[in-house]
């Protein structure tokens, strides 16, 4: 065990007597200001992560929905429209002027799913027919309405929806 030698009336090599502990203000102060530095450094790139991954979790929220309407297709043997609002997406049945469809997260007295606040999305439609492909292709735009990011989600004639 390594024992502290002690100068003249108490007082340790440092300066310190041995009943001192514990950081100085100096050091408190300096401490402080280099982790204002850095935060502020840092908070730019932590912003601008921020909003990509908004951007891309709106964007995998609407492909869920997608995915959604396809697997509604097929249970239903019926073709489903997945119809969408600058702030929503609806489920309609057979075409995109049929009945709205009740599926799990929809606002019942609208029958539409809401998107993530400060999200828009472009409009759209996509019809899948009984075996799950699409009757055309579609193309979504989802937008950060505070960034202005935007990311593409596509659906292809085969049903298959990608988001690159």
């Amino acid at each position: 065990m390594l024992k502290r030698t002690l100068g003249p009336a108490g007082v340790g090599r440092l300066g310190r007597s041995r009943f001192q502990a514990g950081y100085s203000f100096v050091e408190l102060v300096i401490t402080t200001a280099m982790l204002l530095i850095v935060s502020s450094l840092a908070a730019p790139s932590f912003i601008s992560y921020y909003r990509s991954a908004r951007v891309r979790s709106a964007a995998d929220v609407v492909k869920t929905y997608l995915n959604e309407g396809r697997q509604l297709a097929i249970r239903g043997n019926t073709p489903v429209c997945v119809k969408s609002t600058s702030t929503a997406i609806q489920f309609l049945q057979t075409n995109c002027s049929g009945t709205p469809l009740t599926v799990a997260g929809v606002n019942s007295t609208s029958s539409n799913v809401r998107l993530p606040e400060n999200i828009t999305l472009s409009t759209a439609s996509a019809i899948f027919t009984n075996l799950g492909a699409a009757s055309s292709a579609a193309t979504y735009t989802v937008t950060d309405t505070v960034s202005n990011r935007q990311m593409t989600i596509t659906v292809a004639g085969s049903g298959r929806v990608t988001v690159p």
